[in-house]
């Protein structure tokens, strides 16, 4: 049996290019990082400028790699938990 290692994005750390209630984009050394957030994220989130870290939860599919960040582990750990539910 073979086994595909596939990276994980677990933590980003930049500056809050752009936000929105249900995105945002982080500048890390000049590539915009795209991720999608829960509303206790965005409310927690300080102006766009600011430097910001996110726990982030790397969805990876054969059509999409998608990112979703997090200001805390509970956060994170809540959304892992939901959507492993069937």
């Amino acid at each position: 049996m073979s086994f595909i290692i596939l990276p994980m994005i677990a933590w980003l750390k930049g500056t809050l290019f752009s936000k929105a209630a249900d995105r945002i984009v982080l500048d890390i050394g000049g590539v915009g990082y795209e991720g999608t957030i829960p509303f206790s994220t965005y409310y927690d989130l300080g102006d766009v400028g600011s430097s910001v870290g996110l726990h982030v939860y790397t969805h990876v599919r054969e059509d999409t790699l998608s990112l979703f960040g997090f200001l805390t582990t509970l956060e994170k750990r809540l959304f892992t938990m939901l959507i492993q539910v069937s």
